[in-house]
């Protein structure tokens, strides 16, 4: 089972082409994720039917997040959570951004993140363009660095598009293997939990930069010596 995802929106193609560009991030199984997207003869609207559907749809026990564009989408979004009428279904509207927050649930669910955990990242989902523009200000802080660590490394990024995008899904679900508690820092930045796509966005990690990895728990070494492999790699193997 996982979390079931629905994108509501006045627009179609909006939500198409932001569920189809967070798509591109996961490489295994694609999370449960249905559109309740525009009116039924292509016009821009949404419909409170609509959404009850899609929450039906992607249903699988484990909740249900549900993301909109503006204005109305809200109301239509509550108004179908309450139409679908299963009180077993946490489902929740979330206060996320459209495009970062679908992408970065989509890479949460995949990863096996429960409701709580794609919630958190979702709506933490803006920290790296208010960080890269300059409001730190409205910034979660970040974890301290743990000085207990049972291991740790140093990894320098050697692929082009560095920790970016493709390469931070597939190091947040190698992170999640394992039964440790990660955390990553460039330089000052950080340290960011290594199983959060929008921590590790935080970081601004590119080409030539190095990156701190340092772990706790049963497989501390074990998921350190995975991660590095995986940089060392240029995230072309595990």
């Amino acid at each position: 089972m996982a979390v079931g995802i629905v994108v509501v929106s006045h627009s179609r193609p909006l939500a198409e082409a932001a569920v189809d560009m967070a798509l591109q991030m996961v490489h295994d199984d694609p999370p449960p994720i249905a559109l309740a997207a525009g009116t039924i003869d292509g016009g821009l609207g949404t419909d409170a039917t609509a959404v009850s559907s899609a929450i039906a749809e992607v249903d699988q026990g484990d909740g249900v997040v549900v993301f909109v564009d503006i204005g109305s989408a809200v109301m239509s979004a509550e108004l179908g959570s309450e139409l679908y009428g299963c009180d077993t279904t946490d489902v929740r509207v979330l206060a996320a951004p459209f495009v970062e927050g679908i992408m970065a649930g989509v890479i949460k669910v995949a990863s096996g993140g429960t409701i709580d955990e794609v919630e958190a990242e979702c709506v933490a989902a803006m920290r790296p363009k208010l960080a890269h523009l300059g409001t730190p200000e409205q910034v979660s802080a970040a974890p301290e660095s743990n000085r207990k660590a049972e291991a740790r490394a140093e990894v320098q990024l050697l692929n082009d598009a560095g920790l970016h995008a493709r390469p931070a899904a597939m190091f947040v679900a190698k992170a999640r293997e394992f039964d440790a508690q990660v955390l990553v820092s460039k330089g000052v930045i950080g340290p960011v939990p290594a199983t959060s796509s929008i921590g590790l966005a935080t970081l601004d990690a590119r080409m030539g930069d190095t990156l701190f990895i340092e772990a706790t728990g049963a497989a501390a070494q074990a998921a350190v010596d995975a991660l590095v492999r995986l940089v060392e790699s240029d995230f072309s193997a595990g």
